[in-house]
């Protein structure tokens, strides 16, 4: 019997409480958490207990082999397979098929409407597709468990429509701080010359085609293979490209610069395929590249380095992507993504820090986004930097307005006789002031003790605007406004009444009252 992690227990036992209400329901988890081992023994406690026939849902064909794999693992129940020429018996107790093939009517019609009692959806992120529907609508009375690590859609098609609750949630970010996955450290290459303002969005992300014509410019190729040869060193890296045309091109030029690599795409012959594959576990191909085959269904724990040379508009397609890479492995420290981006225009990039962000604020996304840009500090430190950053600030623009409005208190304080604007209350003009504007603030004869930068820049300011307007000193000003004269006048009229003041021994007499 499999022994089920924390969370992996949980899941089951939230799923197994949710269908006892509902129809349907979800799991997110993230790749290489154990989704199939989840649904794999919820299917041994259905069998155990007599509930009937389970049917699991898959679109590739690894993904069906790697599900019948651990389902006989954990159950002790070899699945039967029904996909093209392969049949399941009538009384198979698990059934794992293809999308594809039940899609057929006649394929789906040779099973009654009420042969399952379970439907198990793996990447469930493609069950609102016609296929799929049509498939679960035929088994009406069947509960519905769907498994995806990327819950939303780029096409906008909704989840709700088919899942009626979210039974269990487990993030990336927990499981790399449980030590399930490998740290994300993040590496953002810009490509002089890349420009995808005019690319079109279609269904939610970059027109593949536009994306494409433009990744194959040479020079743009020699930009992408040459920093990734530098950057991912010996570490076996799975290229995302945008394209059949540019998986085989960039893996050309990759060679050229000195690491051996092969491109793959859906029209290569599946012997080819696991040569190729075998190839690269063994270490005698380290760069895989690959148009959209490797986005799901690709366990290779070896991979430390993704190179997603297909910028993206999409969460759940950049989920996928970097997924491959955050298993974990013997001597696998962390997964380094590379991203390869120029100017965006329009457009608003997916990188690892959105991924692992959640629901996080906005502000704190884009400095961790900063933050974690050149993979000195993995993406999950980033983010808490980040937030304990932010948190800061917050803490010290509440410090600086209390600061600013106990000295609004006193009427002759720089700020007042000057003028000036109050400080913009941030994080920057809460830090103490610099020498320069010290030496400044000297000159004019105002006290800078315990003063914030932000209020020197606004005195500084004032200074200076009031040598434009030709108004009279700080010094004069204050003195004036000390004795209820307006401080806003020229220099030559602030001297002419000081010295008026000085010789009636600082009493204002009625002619200086009437003049201001």
């Amino acid at each position: 019997m499999t022994t089920l992690r924390d969370y992996q227990r949980a899941a089951v036992e939230a799923v197994e409480r949710e269908l006892s209400t509902v129809r349907s329901t979800l799991i997110v988890m993230p790749t290489g958490t154990g989704k199939t081992i989840v649904f794999s023994e919820l299917i041994r406690r259905w069998n155990a207990s007599g509930r009937g026939r389970v049917l699991v849902l898959a679109h590739r064909e690894e993904l069906l082999e790697q599900a019948c794999a651990k389902i006989a693992a954990v159950t002790g129940i070899a699945p039967e397979i029904e996909k093209a020429e392969r049949h399941a018996g009538p009384d198979a107790a698990i059934v794992v098929a293809s999308v594809q093939t039940l899609a057929i009517d006649r394929r789906r019609q040779a099973f009654p409407p009420g042969a399952f009692s379970l439907i198990i959806v793996d990447e469930a992120h493609h069950a609102p597709a016609a296929s799929y529907r049509a498939i679960l609508d035929h088994f009406a009375t069947a509960k519905i468990l769907g498994c995806t690590a990327t819950p939303d859609r780029c096409d906008g098609a909704a989840m709700g429509d088919v899942f009626q609750s979210v039974a269990f949630t487990y993030r990336l970010r927990d499981a790399i701080d449980e030590k399930y996955l490998v740290p994300i450290r993040q590496r953002a290459v810009h490509v002089a010359g890349l420009d995808l303002s005019t690319v079109r969005t279609v269904a939610g992300d970059l027109d593949a085609g536009d994306l494409e014509e433009i990744m194959l410019r040479e020079d743009l190729l020699h930009q992408v293979a040459a920093p990734l040869v530098e950057l991912a060193g010996e570490r076996p890296t799975l290229v995302f490209a945008s394209g059949v045309e540019h998986a085989h091109k960039l893996a050309e030029v990759i060679a050229r610069h000195g690491r051996g690599a092969l491109a793959l795409d859906g029209s290569t012959p599946a012997d080819e395929r696991r040569a190729a594959l075998r190839d690269f576990r063994e270490g005698q191909i380290n760069v895989l590249v690959n148009c959209a085959l490797f986005t799901e269904g690709f366990d290779e724990p070896t991979i430390a380095c993704v190179a997603v040379a297909r910028p993206t508009k999409s969460r759940a397609l950049y989920a996928q992507m970097i997924g491959r890479g955050t298993r974990l492995a013997p001597g696998k420290p962390d997964l380094i993504v590379l991203d390869f981006s120029g100017n965006a225009g329009k457009h608003s990039l997916v990188s690892a820090a959105d991924i692992l962000a959640g629901n996080e604020d906005a502000a704190v996304l884009a400095r961790a986004r900063k933050l974690a840009h050149d993979g000195e500090l993995p993406v999950h430190e980033a983010l808490d930097l980040a937030r304990e950053q932010i948190a800061a600030e917050q803490r010290a623009k509440v410090i600086a307005q209390a600061r600013f409005e106990t000295t609004e208190i006193d009427p002759f304080n720089a700020l007042a006789v000057l003028g000036a604007a109050a400080p913009r209350a941030t994080w920057w003009a809460a830090e103490p002031l610099t020498e320069k504007q010290a030496a400044l603030l000297d000159r004019s004869g105002i006290d800078h003790a315990n003063m914030s930068k932000g209020t020197a820049s606004a005195l500084i300011d004032s200074i200076i605007d009031r040598q434009r307007r030709g108004l009279c000193t700080y010094k004069q000003a204050r003195l004036l406004a000390r004795h209820g004269l307006d401080p806003d006048v020229s220099f030559a009229q602030a001297s002419a009444w000081i010295t008026v003041l000085a010789r009636n021994r600082w009493c204002v007499p009625a002619s200086l009252k009437v003049a201001s």
